[in-house]
């Protein structure tokens, strides 16, 4: 009790204001309209504010942080356990409460920033019931249609595209990509209410060449309001993850929600290499499915598809080789698992292949 009185005010204040905030995550799972609400309004506001503080800089100031965060756990680590042995030598007493008050702080200072820009997206209804309507009774030929469409789309736009010498589609910048993907954003979400109809564009990872051996393509850094962006894949791979993580951004959680979105948002563009983009990459989840449903018919339809497809997905082939098997990957898959289950989402990672019914409810719906 001494203790707790001895607390500098200021501590006494934010630790009572941060069990207040973090009350609020039983009452988003009891209530998901109040969650709908609060991912709305509220949690805009502050992902709005975050996002604007951070677009100062001119790098990930979500990765910066992290790299300090694990400095800073190192230092304390080391620190610590060796100046308490020096200490006790020397028989004296050790104040180390400015270094250790440093840690419960941060921590709850992440974990209130999380309740307050993110985590009631996980509760609330989703909001893709008029987009992608009957779900559940999506069947094979709703499969097949789809597949149909995309190839359609590939095709229509593939003769608008730049290519490169060898026939695959030509890269654009990461800041030609982000422009673009932010007015495609910002367009989408004029025309759908449930969509945060403004935001920011993606920042590059530093980390990026290291962080591809772990399989991940972008992360959100919701407590600095920054949607990032593995650079070092192909710009095709580029432009659906950066469009996935601005999703996030703009207060869309569930992983499968995202994926389905950020083919949605491209396709939707009039910009003919987002559409090429959103089509591929919803094309490359749709052709296995489509070929273990009937491997003859999906093969006729693929023998229309436009080369310049077929050589950017042998260009990916090619890229991602070397980072397949990574041991990295497989704790990355592990730990981000652990954590969408921990939000309710019970298939954890496996929830991404709900891209599948997701697009083909959704291009039903176009046609019906």
């Amino acid at each position: 009790m001494n203790r707790i009185k001895a607390l500098p005010r200021a501590l006494k204040i934010f630790f009572i204001a941060s069990a207040s905030i973090l009350l609020l995550l039983p009452l988003f799972r009891l209530f998901p309209l109040f969650a709908d609400w609060f991912t709305r309004i509220p949690a805009a506001a502050f992902r709005l504010v975050l996002g604007g503080i951070s677009s100062i800089f001119p790098f990930s100031l979500f990765e910066i942080l992290i790299f300090l965060g694990i400095l800073y756990l190192v230092f304390l680590l080391v620190f610590v356990p060796v100046t308490l042995i020096r200490r006790r030598k020397e028989k004296k007493t050790l104040p180390l409460s400015p270094f250790l008050w440093t840690v419960p702080v941060v921590l709850l200072t992440v974990a209130d920033l999380f309740v307050l820009t993110f985590a009631a997206a996980y509760y609330r209804p989703s909001p893709l019931g008029e987009l992608a309507p009957d779900v559940e009774t999506v069947d094979g030929e709703d499969v097949f249609h789809t597949l149909d469409a995309l190839i359609e789309i590939v095709n229509e736009t593939a003769p608008k595209i730049q290519k490169t010498e060898k026939g695959g589609s030509a890269p654009l910048s990461l800041d030609e990509i982000n422009k673009r993907v932010k007015k495609a954003c910002d367009e989408f979400g004029d025309r759908n209410g449930f969509f945060q109809s403004r935001g920011y564009g993606a920042k590059p990872f530093l980390s990026s060449p290291w962080m591809t051996y772990t399989h991940i393509s972008g992360i959100f850094g919701f407590f600095t309001g920054e949607a990032n962006v593995n650079t070092n894949y192909p710009h095709f791979i580029i432009t659906p993850s950066l469009a996935h993580e601005c999703c996030h951004a703009r207060g869309i959680a569930p992983e499968n929600e995202c994926n389905f979105l950020s083919a949605v948002i491209l396709i939707e563009s009039s910009d003919p290499y987002l559409r090429y983009c959103g089509a591929s990459f919803l094309l490359d989840n749709f052709i296995s499915t489509a070929r273990e449903l009937d491997r003859q018919r999906a093969n006729e339809a693929l023998r229309e598809l436009d080369d310049v497809f077929w050589m950017d997905m042998a260009l990916y082939a090619d890229f991602f080789e070397p980072y397949r098997d990574s041991a990295a990957a497989e704790v990355a898959d592990t730990a981000n698992s652990a954590y969408l289950k921990s939000m309710g989402q019970k298939d954890g990672t496996v929830s991404y292949s709900r891209i599948i019914r997701l697009s083909a409810a959704y291009f039903r719906a176009k046609t019906t």
